[in-house]
C-alpha cells in the first residue's frame, strides 16, 4: 500500500496502522462496552414481536423476486441465482425458515455479519489521505434478504420523512432534483426569485446515534417490531 495518512496529516507507516485507520475514519469504532449495554436492554425487553413466521417468509421470497442475478460476489460467495435456483427444494425451505427466524428473534448470526470491504479512489481527492477513499461494503447475500424485507416494513409503515429521497423506493435522487427544477421554473415563471442551498452530512454512516434511532423506530408498532434487530448494527 502507498503513501498514506490519517484525518489529522500524521503519516501511517506500517499497512496495519494503514488498515485500521481506513476502518477507523470511514466507519468509527465498535466500543465492546456497547456489547454490555445491549446484553442487559436483551434481558430487560420482552421480546414480543407479533411477527408471523409465514409472513416473513413470504417476504423474503417476493424480496428474493426482485433481486438482480448480475450482483457482485460477496463474501460467502453465493449469489441470488444460486438461491433462485434451489426454490421450492427442502434447502430453500430450510434458508428461508432460518432467516425469517432470526429476523423474528432479532438476532443477526455471525456468519451473516463478515462483509467484504473494498476501497475505491474518490474522483478529484487526495489519495494519500484517507479520507480520498470510498469504502465499498460487500455484504452476505443471505443476511441481504434479511435486510430488504426490514426496509420494506419501514419504508410503508410510514416512518421515513415523506420528503426523504434516495434509497427509498419510489423516491429516488433523480426524482427530488426533477421536483427542485420544476418548483424552480414555477417561480421563475411567476417573477419571482429562487435560491438553492446544497449541503452534506459529513461522515453520517458512523455518526448515527444508536439511540436517535430507536427513538424513531418506538415511534410506530412496526417499528417497534424491528428494534432487536436494528440494535445488531450497533
Amino acid at each position: 500500500m502507498g503513501a498514506l495518512s490519517d484525518t489529522t496529516g500524521v503519516q501511517l507507516k506500517t499497512d496495519n496502522e494503514k488498515k485500521n485507520h481506513l476502518i477507523q475514519d470511514h466507519f468509527g469504532w465498535r466500543l465492546e462496552s456497547r456489547k454490555v449495554e445491549k446484553e442487559e436492554w436483551y434481558n430487560s425487553i420482552v421480546q414480543s414481536t407479533g411477527i408471523v413466521q409465514e409472513d416473513i417468509e413470504s417476504l423474503l421470497r417476493k424480496a428474493l423476486a426482485r433481486t438482480s442475478n448480475k450482483s457482485a460476489l460477496e463474501p460467502d460467495s453465493i449469489r441470488y441465482k444460486l438461491i433462485k435456483q434451489v426454490l421450492d427444494i427442502k434447502l430453500e425451505r430450510e434458508l428461508i425458515c432460518k432467516v425469517a427466524e432470526n429476523l423474528i428473534k432479532g438476532k443477526i448470526p455471525k456468519e451473516l455479519q463478515y462483509s467484504k470491504i473494498v476501497m475505491i479512489l474518490k474522483s478529484g481527492k487526495n489519495h494519500s489521505r484517507t479520507k480520498g477513499w470510498r469504502p465499498i461494503n460487500l455484504i452476505n447475500f443471505i443476511g441481504k434478504l434479511g435486510e430488504k424485507v426490514v426496509v420494506d416494513r419501514l419504508q410503508e409503515s410510514g416512518l421515513l420523512h415523506r420528503r426523504q429521497f434516495g434509497l427509498v423506493k419510489g423516491r429516488s435522487v433523480m426524482k427530488a432534483t426533477l421536483r427542485l427544477v420544476t418548483r424552480a421554473q414555477r417561480c421563475i415563471a411567476a417573477g419571482r426569485a429562487v435560491g438553492w442551498n446544497f449541503g452534506d452530512v459529513k461522515g453520517g454512516f458512523q455518526n448515527i446515534r444508536e439511540e436517535d434511532v430507536i427513538k424513531e423506530l418506538e415511534k410506530l408498532e412496526e417499528g417497534r417490531k424491528w428494534i432487536l434487530w436494528v440494535k445488531e448494527f450497533f
